[in-house]
């Protein structure tokens, strides 16, 4: 199955182009996409804003780092605290000094960001983005009760006949995971984003195939935390780079013009998925 958002790197190491382009269609008025890009832009340059410096980010950073491991450290020595203190007293102050240092940088972001981002100009910032996303979704006909659903997106090689994901770069995750609105009429499945709609025709539905296999994902994009309510049962979990876990996924195999295409999904969303494809 050709992977729907996925990136084929097999004889071109810097393709970009994503699967799928053929199920497009619709796409936002330039009006309105010239809109959009403005309004993320003043979005990203209030937020970037709300930061503190780089240097300072840097600097809290190893303090956090610094101050864990020694901590680390300390605690698993053979020895109690007060003689690993006696020995090596500087690695107490250390460890105590990067841990202060990373708290007041701590509270200093947050006041920050709290000062910028509650202002009446922020929030009008805001206000404009999200009124012209609701622009753009009205223009695709997206239906007001759409769910979200989160569908994955990765770069691939062909080796042997099989798909094999590959990371580029400094990339720490093996899946993208871009939101979509998710909706059906008698005649279509449509996944639908600022970027454009796409169309999947009902009856070219194979089946939901299940895969057992573990995979990491770039983020969380939910209001719920992942290991709370609905999704306590899919004992996800996280890593230091907030990459989510997930034990298996699922590919919906939809047929086109004599090929085949699969939609992945996180585990997570299956209810969702099959909620519009019943």
């Amino acid at each position: 199955m050709k992977p729907f958002l996925g990136i084929d790197l097999t004889t071109d190491k810097k393709n970009e182009q994503i699967n799928g382009t053929e199920f497009l269609v619709q796409t936002p008025s330039a009006a309105l996409a010239n809109t959009l890009e403005d309004s993320s832009e003043k979005a990203e340059k209030t937020i970037e804003t709300a930061k503190l410096p780089l240097l300072s980010r840097i600097i809290q950073f190893v303090c956090g780092i610094a101050a864990l491991m020694i901590t680390g450290g300390i605690l698993k020595a053979d020895v109690s605290l007060a003689e690993g203190y006696r020995n090596a007293p500087w690695l107490y102050w250390v460890a105590g000094i990067c841990a202060v240092v990373w708290l007041i940088l701590w509270l200093l972001s947050k006041q920050k960001a709290k000062t910028v981002l509650e202002t009446e100009e922020s929030e009008q910032t805001f206000s404009h983005l999200e009124g012209t996303a609701s622009a753009i979704y009205q223009e695709l006909s997206v239906p007001g009760d759409a769910k979200t659903i989160d569908i994955l997106s990765f770069f691939y090689k062909i080796k042997d006949g099989e798909i094999k994901v590959q990371e580029k770069g400094m990339q720490i995750f093996q899946y993208f995971n871009p939101e979509f609105k998710i909706f059906a009429d008698e005649e279509n499945l449509y996944l639908a984003n600022l970027e454009g709609k796409y169309a999947f025709p009902l009856s070219s539905i194979v089946k939901i195939h299940t895969v057992k296999k573990h995979i990491r994902i770039a983020g969380w994009n939910k209001d719920e935390k992942y290991n709370k309510g609905i999704y306590k049962q899919f004992k996800l979990t996280t890593d230091n780079y907030g990459c989510i876990h997930c034990k298996q996924y699922y590919i919906l195999e939809i047929t086109h013009q004599g090929g085949s295409y699969g939609i992945y999904i996180p585990c997570y969303e299956l209810a969702t998925l099959e909620e519009c494809t019943k």
